[in-house]
């Protein structure tokens, strides 16, 4: 580029040095937190807004949310809803208890990973 900006070129520039991890990833050591993902299971009453009520939790601290499936449990009464999120993210645990103490959520616990794996097999096959 001719009458550009002062400076080294993008081949003179310093290039990081080390390993590189998958996108998406941290491994840190400093933290202890690994790409692990988070299954958490709430079962809520059905109301309008719960939903949004839940997911703004996680929104609030910037948690992504990989992979949600929401079901009525045939009652017209309650609905369970699975999240699957990306830590390493130290908030995943405060928003769960905060989650607990939505007026519609009756409970909310951590379930083990491989129910991620099923979740991903179950839409696959949908």
């Amino acid at each position: 580029m001719s009458g550009g900006l002062d400076g080294p070129g993008p081949h003179e520039r310093a290039q990081p040095t080390g390993r590189r991890t998958r996108p998406g990833t941290d491994e840190n050591e400093e933290t202890g937190y690994t790409d692990q993902r988070v299954v958490l299971s709430a079962l809520v009453e059905n109301e309008p807004g719960v939903l949004a009520d839940v997911t703004g939790l996680f929104s609030q601290r910037h948690i992504n949310i990989e992979r949600i499936v929401s079901e009525s449990l045939g009652d017209d009464v309650h609905s369970h809803i699975t999240f699957v999120v990306e830590p390493p993210h130290p908030g995943v645990e405060q928003v769960s208890n905060q989650i607990k103490k939505l007026r519609h959520v009756v409970t909310v616990e951590q379930l083990p990973l491989d129910v991620a794996d099923r979740l991903t097999a179950n839409v696959n096959e949908s």
